[in-house]
């Protein structure tokens, strides 16, 4: 199974940067970033010590449709439960959908939206179903 980790719209560089040391630390590379250059600011560079490789690697999209085109399944992360028309799954279960799925899914995509606000509801449309990243809240 490919995964396509994908970025839409970051603005702060150290978030991606923190991004692609996230991805190469648990053995992914593919990073994609929607509507953005903050992967090649200095500050990106800094925090992706040890993973500029998957910075140099990202690949660049104009949109989100254009992003997640060619994947089989595409996961959309939110930070909330929305009344949409989704799936939505905790990231175990996730999990072993994935798994279940590995042999019709060969490229497969999550999403992540603004550091400020998230996925808007028409980005949410283009994913399969939802899930969330958990986080400690301060």
């Amino acid at each position: 199974m490919n995964i396509r980790f994908i970025l839409v719209d970051p603005v702060v560089p150290e978030n991606v940067g923190a991004s692609a040391r996230a991805l190469k630390t648990m053995g992914f590379s593919r990073l994609a970033i929607v509507r953005s250059r903050a992967d090649a600011e200095k500050k990106a560079l800094w925090t992706a010590h040890g993973s500029r490789d998957v910075l140099a690697g990202a690949e660049h999209y104009a949109s989100l449709e254009e992003a997640v085109r060619g994947c089989d399944f595409v996961v959309a992360t939110t930070a909330r439960l929305r009344g949409a028309r989704h799936e939505y799954h905790e990231p175990e279960a996730l999990l072993s959908i994935l798994r279940e799925k590995k042999e019709f899914a060969k490229d497969v995509a999550i999403v992540f939206g603004r550091e400020e606000s998230g996925l808007s509801n028409e980005e949410l449309a283009v994913a399969d179903c939802l899930s969330t990243v958990p986080l400690a809240a301060p």
